[in-house]
């Protein structure tokens, strides 16, 4: 199922726009979807399964969640009772990235958080000290008006900025899959290796296709992506097997197959290695968001 553009509305000349979000079912509140607004989400109440990205896990209450712009994101409940209106409740911020303007995010003091907005193209979850400390400036936030307001947002920025009690959602080629690697030689790269993830790919022709050595690609290789070519390419059958499993009625058999694995068993425990669940199960939790 593709994602859905959801366009976020301001209210007057805001920069940004908090709001709590209280219902039976999360599902029904907001469909798979995505927008070019930042959000930051508290779990105060409720729990099921969270999809960031790629990324599928439990939710519960204490979960605080930076998506970046343009992430699809959803949150859904693991059964369809709705006979609890307040089953679920969430604080949400959202705000666009430049909502302070071009000068401030490229003065030398915006760095971090210029680094915060690129790392949160993966998804980012918060721990420790900070969530308590955020939520506060959260609370703040619904309370104050004007420049007050302004303050305390970027106060709050500034607290996700210098955690250290933090960690990406997302797999790691599912934002340069779609963006960082898009020229030059890894653009190449990605393009063969997408286009023959069902067959035999050999290092040795894609380092001829680069006119590079196999030793001097493998060693440019993992310089840029920090993983060896052979680990590279199972990464993006994994990622292709999502895809179908989620988008396909395809058997799973046929898609380990076209994803360029030789039996079921080896697909499935590669699939395990990467998405910590079985490629069944993948499918099963993916049809909630249909």
């Amino acid at each position: 199922m593709d994602p859905q553009f959801e366009a976020v509305e301001l209210e007057g000349d805001s920069v940004i726009k908090i709001f709590p979000v209280q219902c039976a079912l999360l599902q029904e509140n907001h469909s798979w979807h995505y927008h070019p607004e930042c959000e930051l989400t508290y779990i105060i109440k409720g729990e099921g399964t969270r999809f960031i990205g790629d990324a599928v896990q439990r939710f519960g209450p204490g979960d605080l969640i930076f998506s970046g712009p343009n992430l699809p994101h959803c949150w859904t409940n693991d059964d369809k009772d709705n006979s609890d209106p307040d089953r679920n409740d969430l604080l949400v911020l959202q705000f666009k990235p430049d909502c302070l303007g071009s000068d401030f995010l490229n003065s030398p003091g915006a760095q971090s958080l210029n680094t915060l907005f690129k790392e949160g193209q993966r998804g980012l979850i918060f721990s420790g000290n900070v969530v308590e400390n955020v939520v506060a400036s959260l609370h703040q936030l619904q309370a104050d008006s004007g420049l007050s307001q302004l303050a305390s947002f970027i106060r709050l920025l500034d607290l996700l900025c210098q955690s250290n009690e933090v960690n990406t959602l997302t797999s790691e080629l599912y934002v340069t899959d779609n963006k960082d690697f898009q020229g030059g030689r890894m653009g190449k790269v990605m393009d063969y290796v997408k286009a023959n993830l069902a067959y035999d790919i050999k290092q040795s022709d894609v380092a001829d296709l680069v006119c590079m050595t196999p030793q001097g690609f493998s060693r440019f290789f993992r310089s840029t992506t920090g993983r060896t070519f052979v680990s590279f390419v199972n990464v993006m059958r994994i990622m292709d097997a999502c895809r179908l499993l989620v988008n396909t009625d395809q058997d799973i058999i046929d898609i380990a197959f076209e994803c360029g694995y030789a039996n079921l068993s080896n697909f499935n425990r590669r699939f395990s290695e990467l998405k910590k669940t079985t490629p069944r199960e993948y499918r099963n939790l993916h049809s909630r968001l249909a």
